[in-house]
């Protein structure tokens, strides 16, 4: 008898863990012609706000995402964002541009634990994104970048 309950624990273990090893990648699409991924194992609720996406893995707060209107004056997202490079650089931080897929053009700059990444592609002149996540996590994210 203990021999049977034992095995049953055992299976009960191994089953509960091997849950784990489903972790997959989740695509996000962030504009008609952007999308990166994240790990299914780096956060467990997606918050809807009006303005933004919000990543939490119980109560730390991941990431978010956000769709950002390009400005009338700037003719381009990839204006805009070029622009905002050069403004990064006037502030405190060491904002860094990032290598993307051809087509995009971004920039990044690290705070208080996370990494902000902006991006604009060339096919979208109406919208660009940002993407701030955990600093741990952002080498997976910018991999995952693609453009269509």
């Amino acid at each position: 008898m203990k021999t049977f309950v034992m095995l049953i624990c055992l299976m009960t273990g191994f089953i509960s863990g091997c849950a784990s090893l489903n972790n997959q990648t989740v695509e996000f699409r962030a504009t008609s012609s952007t999308s990166f991924g994240i790990s299914s194992d780096q956060f467990n609720t997606v918050e809807l706000q009006p303005s933004e996406i919000l990543l939490w893995k119980g109560a730390d707060l991941i990431g978010s995402i956000t769709t950002v209107k390009t400005n009338p004056q700037s003719e381009t997202a990839i204006n805009e964002v070029k622009q905002g490079f050069v403004e990064a650089q006037k502030g405190p931080g060491a904002p860094r541009e990032l290598t993307l897929p051809e087509g995009a053009y971004g920039f990044a700059s690290s705070f208080r634990g996370f990494t902000t990444a902006f991006i604009a592609v060339v096919g979208d002149s109406e919208f660009w994104i940002t993407i701030s996540v955990k600093d741990d996590v952002f080498d997976q994210v910018l991999s995952s970048i693609t453009v269509r």
